[in-house]
C-alpha cells in the first residue's frame, strides 16, 4: 500500500526571487526593497507575471504593465525602501530549483521522491513516517523544514497521487491528512480543477452548473466519457483508487567518489596512505573530465573494529590539482587511528566546483601546453591559503572581500576562504581609493592659511612634519540615511566627513579628512 505525501509549492518562483533578495540585502549600504515582481515579456511590453504578497496588497496584480505596478507604489515607501525587486520569471531556473529541493528532500524524509512541474512534488511516505513518530509529525517536521528555506508550502498525505495532489493545492488547511479509504469524501467539495483537468474541460463543467467533485459523482459515468471525454472518468478513477497511477521518481544523484575494499584489514600505514593517494588522483581526473573541481571532500575511512573515521577537507576555490588535494589530505590521515585495520577507503567529492576554462595551446599537445604555461597568480594563492587554512585551522585565516559601501570601514569585510555563499551587488564605481587603509584612523594636524575650513597646506602625522604640495578635494561623504546606527563604524559620533588626497614634497600620498561639525582631522590611507 502506498502513502503518498503531496508538496504544493503555492509561490515557488516569489519564494526563490526574495531569497535572492534577501541575500542581496545583507550587504552593507544596500537598501532593502518592499516588493518584489517577476515580468514577462509579451508583445513587446513587460508584464507582471508574480508577485509577493506586499505588492498584492498594494494593488498590483499579474498582468499589469511594470511601468503601471510601480506606479501603484506609494512614493513615500518608494524614498525609504527604494525601487520593487524586479526579475524576469524564467522557468528552467524554477525547475533547477525544484529539482534540487526534491534531491535534499530524498535525503532527509522519503527515498522515493517525484516532482510534479513547475510547483509540485511527491514523496512515498509508507514506512518512513515511522522514523518521525507518525504522518503527523511528518507532516510537521517537512513544513517546519520548508519554512527555515523560507519556501511557502501547503502538504496532504492521501493513499493516491491524485487525491493527495488535489487535497494539497485546493484543501482549506495547509495540512491534511486523508485516512485510507475516505479519498470521496475528502474529495467532495473540492472544484473539479483539482482533478487536473484541462481548463476548456473545467469551463465546460461549469456551464452544466457542475463546479465540484461531489457534483461530478453524482453524473452518469457513461454520458460524462462521452460528452467530455476519457480523461473525466480516468482521473476520477485515479484520485478515487480505482485506477492506479505511475509517477517517475528521482534517481539519487551521489557524489562522485572513488573506493578501495581490501580482502582483509589492513595496519601498514605506508599502504593505506599509498592507496589514499591513488583515490585522489583518480576522483580529481574524473572531475578535471567534467570541468569540476573540488571544494568539500572527505576521506572514509572504515575500520574493521571502529566506527568510521571521516577526515574532511575544504578549499577556498574549486581545484582538481590531485598533487594540491595530496598535500591537505596527508597530514590528517597521518594523524588518524588505524585501529586493528581498514578494510575499506572512499574519497568522497562531497561539493564541487565549476572549474575556469584554461587557454591552451593550437598546435601543441595537451599536456604539454599545462606543463609549459604559467598557472594563474590566483590559484598559487588560493593552494596557499588552503594549505594555511588546513594547518592552522579554519578560524585562523581571514580574507578580505569587497563590499558594496562608499563608506571606507565598510568597503570590504573579512570571511573564511572556504565561504563559498553567493556574492552580493559588484562594488560601485567611485574615485579612488588608496591601497592602504589605516584602522582606526590616525590622527594629525592640518596647518593651512585659509584657517579651519580650507585645505591643508602642511600637515603633523606620526610625529613629524610635512609640505603639502598638491590637494585634492574635499569629497564629503556621510552615512546613508537609510543607515540608523548612532555613529560610523569606527565609533566616531558625526555623520559627515571632507576627504582630501594630499601629496607631500616627500612623495607620499595620503587619504586625510576632516569632521566639519568639530574640526578633528585624521588620516584614513596611504596610495603605496
Amino acid at each position: 500500500m502506498r502513502r503518498i505525501l503531496a508538496i504544493h509549492l503555492r509561490s515557488l518562483s516569489i519564494d526563490l526571487a526574495q531569497r535572492r533578495r534577501r541575500r542581496a540585502a545583507r550587504h552593507p549600504g544596500a537598501p532593502t526593497t518592499s516588493c518584489v515582481l517577476l515580468s514577462r515579456t509579451s508583445s513587446g511590453r513587460s508584464l507582471v507575471a508574480a508577485r509577493c504578497n506586499e505588492a498584492a496588497r498594494r494593488g498590483i496584480r499579474v498582468g499589469l504593465s511594470l511601468a503601471e505596478a510601480q506606479a501603484l507604489i506609494d512614493p513615500r515607501v518608494r524614498a525609504r525602501h527604494g525601487d520593487p525587486w524586479v526579475e524576469e520569471l524564467t522557468e528552467e531556473r524554477d525547475l533547477r530549483a525544484l529539482h534540487a529541493l526534491g534531491q535534499w528532500l530524498m535525503a532527509h524524509f522519503s527515498p522515493v521522491v517525484a516532482l510534479e512541474p513547475p510547483d509540485g512534488l511527491f514523496m512515498d511516505v509508507a514506512g518512513t513516517e515511522r522514523l518521525f513518530g507518525n504522518e503527523e509529525d511528518l507532516c510537521r517536521a517537512v513544513l517546519r523544514a520548508m519554512h527555515r528555506l523560507a519556501i511557502g508550502s501547503r502538504l496532504a498525505v492521501a493513499d493516491t497521487v491524485g487525491a493527495a495532489s488535489a487535497i494539497a493545492r485546493f484543501g482549506r488547511t495547509p495540512r491534511q491528512i486523508v485516512p485510507g479509504g475516505d479519498e470521496a469524501v475528502a474529495l467532495g467539495t473540492l472544484p473539479v480543477a483539482a482533478l487536473r483537468l484541462p481548463e476548456v474541460t473545467c469551463d465546460a463543467l461549469a456551464e452544466l452548473g457542475v463546479e465540484s467533485i461531489r457534483e461530478l459523482l453524482r453524473l452518469d459515468r457513461d454520458r460524462v466519457a462521452a460528452r467530455f471525454g476519457g480523461d473525466v472518468a480516468m482521473r476520477l478513477d485515479q484520485a478515487l483508487g480505482r485506477a492506479f497511477e505511475s509517477v517517475t521518481p528521482l534517481a539519487f544523484e551521489s557524489p562522485p567518489q572513488t573506493e578501495r575494499v581490501f580482502e582483509g584489514p589492513v595496519q601498514q600505514a605506508g599502504t593505506i596512505a599509498q592507496v589514499a593517494e591513488e583515490l585522489v588522483v583518480e576522483l580529481a581526473a574524473e572531475l578535471d573530465r567534467a570541468r569540476q573541481g573540488v571544494l568539500e571532500a572527505t576521506l572514509v575511512l572504515e575500520p574493521s573494529d571502529l566506527p568510521p573515521r571521516r577526515l574532511p577537507i575544504s578549499l577556498s576555490r574549486p581545484s582538481a590539482d590531485p598533487r594540491h588535494l595530496w598535500t591537505m589530505l596527508r597530514p590528517s590521515l597521518e594523524a588518524a587511528h588505524l585501529g586493528f585495520g581498514i578494510e575499506r577507503i572512499r574519497f568522497v567529492a562531497v561539493r564541487s566546483g565549476r572549474l575556469p576554462a584554461q587557454q591552451v595551446g593550437a598546435w601543441e599537445p595537451q599536456e604539454a601546453t599545462r606543463a609549459t604555461t604559467s598557472q594563474p597568480l590566483d590559484r598559487h594563492v588560493g593552494e596557499l591559503v588552503d594549505v594555511l587554512a588546513t594547518r592552522l585551522g579554519t578560524q585562523s585565516v581571514l580574507a578580505a572581500r569587497a563590499e558594496p559601501s562608499h563608506l571606507p570601514e565598510r568597503s570590504y569585510s573579512w570571511i573564511r576562504p572556504q565561504d563559498h555563499r553567493p556574492k552580493g551587488p559588484s562594488k560601485p564605481r567611485h574615485t579612488a581609493r588608496p591601497s592602504r587603509l589605516f584602522s582606526p584612523p590616525e590622527p594629525a594636524i592640518f596647518e593651512g592659511p585659509d584657517g579651519p575650513e580650507g585645505p591643508p597646506r602642511r600637515l603633523r602625522w606620526r610625529g613629524l612634519a610635512y609640505q603639502v604640495r598638491r590637494t585634492r578635494g574635499p569629497e564629503r561623504l556621510a552615512r546613508p540615511w537609510w543607515d540608523e546606527s548612532p555613529a560610523w563604524p569606527d565609533g566616531s559620533p558625526h555623520t559627515v566627513r571632507d576627504y582630501y588626497r594630499l601629496e607631500t614634497s616627500c612623495g607620499r600620498s595620503l587619504w586625510a579628512f576632516r569632521e566639519p561639525k568639530h574640526g578633528r582631522t585624521f588620516i584614513q590611507g596611504e596610495w603605496t
